[in-house]
């Protein structure tokens, strides 16, 4: 069974099953009656679920490392053009922008799956991430640039596939049969269906009565009936939420950081979490082979990009904070 999401042109979201020529038996979807093993050790604070270990990571953040890791060999190769600096946190914002369900994707990005932290509501409110760090602007200029696409077009092609092969290799991205990414969008797309599922669980819907008991003196008109719903409208329009256009507000932050403090204080973030991490224990036969076929190996690949990426990045100009 594949469950997907698909927005509404109100905005809210509908799960849609739609089963499999070989999971559907007498007219009835595919049970999610195979156990699975998390890939992760239960802990609320870092938000991890069971599937977390088949995500992978920011593909720009790939793209970004391995490009850091393949400069000596393509230099032999006589392709000598440094990569423009970016950071891993900017290069992870650009992929949570792009990969959203609002935008129809049905994998969308795990942060998409997470409830707002107190890390998060402290230095940003209800503002999202920012994608400066990405360097959008200047890898893309670094990408296009004639003379580089020339050296590439003048070298020989056997020399520069061996190159991208020992990157692949060095960073563990080799996935040549698609297992991976496979395995990568079916552990997204359930740890999604899951979070959105666990907000209707009774546990959590009775927690999100006292959460909005507790948040009455933040003063928020249309306060939602679920912190799944928050920012509000009024919210949106009052702070905004892209970062790299509005700035953070000491308002703001009251209402998020009460926001937080009201979820774990009525019990919700609890029920939320428990909710979640149970539905992702069980998954389809279908989904179990797809799973199965690829390691959990994805936050190891992670860290070992993010500490590429401190090694080999280019320092930060002398004028940035």
């Amino acid at each position: 069974m594949q469950i997907t999401t698909r927005v509404a042109k109100t905005g809210t979201l509908a799960l849609v099953v739609l089963g499999l020529g070989a999971g559907v038996v007498h007219g009835l979807p595919e049970p999610a009656d195979v156990p699975v093993r998390p890939s992760v050790e239960r802990d609320q604070s870092t938000w991890t679920m069971p599937l977390d270990g088949w995500a992978q990571p920011a593909g720009g953040k790939q793209d970004y490392a391995e490009n850091l890791v393949i400069q000596p060999c393509l230099r032999r190769a006589g392709i000598d053009f440094p990569v423009p600096r970016a950071t891993s946190a900017g290069l992870e914002a650009v992929s949570d922008a792009d990969e959203t369900p609002e935008r129809g994707n049905t994998s969308p990005a795990l942060s998409w799956t997470r409830p707002l932290d107190a890390d998060l509501a402290r230095t940003r409110g209800y503002h999202g991430p920012s994608t400066a760090g990405a360097n959008e602007d200047g890898i893309r200029e670094w990408g296009q640039d004639p003379q580089r696409n020339a050296a590439f077009a003048d070298a020989s092609q056997t020399a520069v596939s061996r190159c991208f092969q020992e990157g692949y290799r060095t960073l563990g991205l080799a996935d040549e049969d698609g297992t991976e990414q496979s395995a990568s969008m079916t552990a997204k797309r359930l740890t999604y269906v899951a979070a959105t599922a666990a907000r209707q669980d009774d546990a959590v819907v009775a927690a999100a009565a006292g959460w909005r008991t507790c948040m009455a003196p933040s003063r928020v008109r249309d306060l939602p009936a679920s912190p799944s719903d928050m920012p509000s409208d009024t919210v949106r329009r009052q702070f905004g939420t892209d970062i790299g256009s509005t700035p953070v507000q000491d308002a703001e932050v009251a209402v998020a950081e009460r926001d937080v403090a009201c979820q774990a204080s009525s019990g919700y973030r609890q029920a939320l979490y428990d909710a979640e991490w149970h539905r992702l224990l069980h998954v389809t036969k279908t989904d179990a082979a797809v799973l199965r076929a690829a390691e959990p190996k994805q936050l190891v690949v992670d860290r070992r990009l993010d500490a590429t990426i401190r090694r080999l990045a280019p320092d930060a100009p002398a004028s940035d904070d």
